[in-house]
């Protein structure tokens, strides 16, 4: 009787299973035969829909938005030249900013502005004016000086030996403008003592190529940086002042904060301990109270602190009058004096939080300063208050 094999069809429907290829089938049914080679024919879809696309996760499609939005950003942004505020008659010798220039202080030949490379103050003048006597640390009141820049009979003319902007945080936020100013006929104390710090010979009126080459390492050095500014600052005789200039509305107590922070890494660099020093203690109280409160220091307002040919610090604040960020205070604006502290040390460790250590408070200022300090240098001691007329 010949064998009877069932059709795939009816097996599919017997086994409740979908239709078997007929090369599985009959692998199945005849296990003892060599097995055969699957077809080499491609199968084809005929479903009209095509294969579902896979769907991105949410984290996918937010990078891929913001990298879109970063490649346009960038393909439209401006093209801003460096120091795009500066007008080219105004532009100063570079490596030395306020030394060369005009000087006179008529309608006629105004003080030259020095381009410090942001729009919200986009100038610093060369040359301010100060007391020609600082007033005692336990002043109440002061004679204000006017924020413009116009000379007075009982005042010093200080020249602008290096500037720079503080920035913030890995974004570089800017803070604010600080500008290192030096009393004219100070001048020549400071390129003495420079001068000496890195000669060969104790005679020495100038340096040369490889000595100033050597300073200028010293200067950007943390632990050379330190032993020279220290001792420059520790001997006196040097009046100097700090002007700052916020390019964003703060308060005077975060200017405080700062200054504070800057106080106590001097005094653990000297091993000076608030708790058995008294002297040192009253002194930042000192501080504390000259900056106290929650005052407003504004966008384009100035802030001086100010140190005495004995180490002395004064604090200037403008206030009155209307200040548009990047232009000129008006007339009505006045630089009121807010007290001083006697204490040398808190003004040397704040001038050293700016020009001394590793991490400076901005370090474009202490290299502004540095090229200041090496155009000093260059000329014979004494000659640099002559030259700057």
């Amino acid at each position: 009787m010949p064998r009877i094999i069932p059709s795939p069809a009816r097996l599919s429907r017997h086994f409740k299973s979908p239709l078997l290829p007929p090369t599985l089938l009959r692998s199945q049914l005849h296990p003892h035969l060599p097995a055969q080679r699957p077809s080499s024919i491609r199968s084809i879809s005929t479903s009209p829909h095509p294969p579902p696309t896979p769907r991105k996760l949410p984290w996918q499609s937010t990078l891929l938005t913001l990298l879109t939005i970063s490649a346009a950003a960038y393909t439209l942004r401006p093209t801003i030249p460096e120091h795009n505020d500066a007008p080219p008659t105004s532009t100063p010798v570079p490596g030395a900013p306020g030394i060369h220039g005009p000087t006179t202080d008529n309608e006629d030949h105004p003080i030259e502005q020095i381009p410090t490379g942001t729009s919200k103050v986009p100038f610093f003048p060369r040359k301010i004016y100060l007391p020609s006597t600082p007033a005692p640390s336990n002043a109440t009141s002061s004679a204000s000086l006017p924020a413009g820049l116009g000379a007075a009979a009982e005042t010093e003319e200080y020249i602008l030996l290096g500037q720079g902007v503080r920035k913030v945080s890995f974004l570089r936020i800017q803070v604010y403008v600080v500008g290192l100013y030096v009393a004219k006929s100070d001048l020549a104390a400071l390129q003495e003592r420079m001068i000496h710090a890195v000669a060969s010979t104790e005679t020495a009126s100038t340096l040369v190529s490889s000595e100033k080459a050597d300073l200028k390492a010293r200067l950007l050095d943390a632990e050379g940086s330190q032993e020279i500014w220290a001792q420059v600052l520790r001997q006196g005789g040097i009046r100097s002042a700090m002007r700052i200039t916020p390019v964003r509305d703060t308060n005077m107590g975060h200017m405080r904060d700062g200054f504070v922070r800057m106080v106590n890494a001097g005094a653990g660099r000297e091993g000076c301990d608030e708790r058995t020093d008294v002297g040192f203690r009253e002194a930042v109280q000192g501080l504390k109270s000259v900056l106290g409160g929650a005052s407003q220091v504004g966008t384009g307002r100035v802030l001086l602190l100010g140190r005495g040919g004995e180490g002395g610090l004064s604090v200037w604040a403008e206030r009155g009058g209307k200040v548009e960020a990047g232009a000129a205070p008006e007339k009505g604006s006045q630089m009121l004096y807010l007290g001083g502290v006697r204490d040398e040390r808190i003004a040397r460790w704040v001038w050293m939080g700016y020009l001394a250590g590793a991490k400076v408070a901005t370090e474009g200022a202490r290299e502004s300063v540095v090229n200041g300090v090496l155009d000093l240098v260059e000329r014979p001691i004494g000659t640099v208050e002559t030259q700057v007329i």
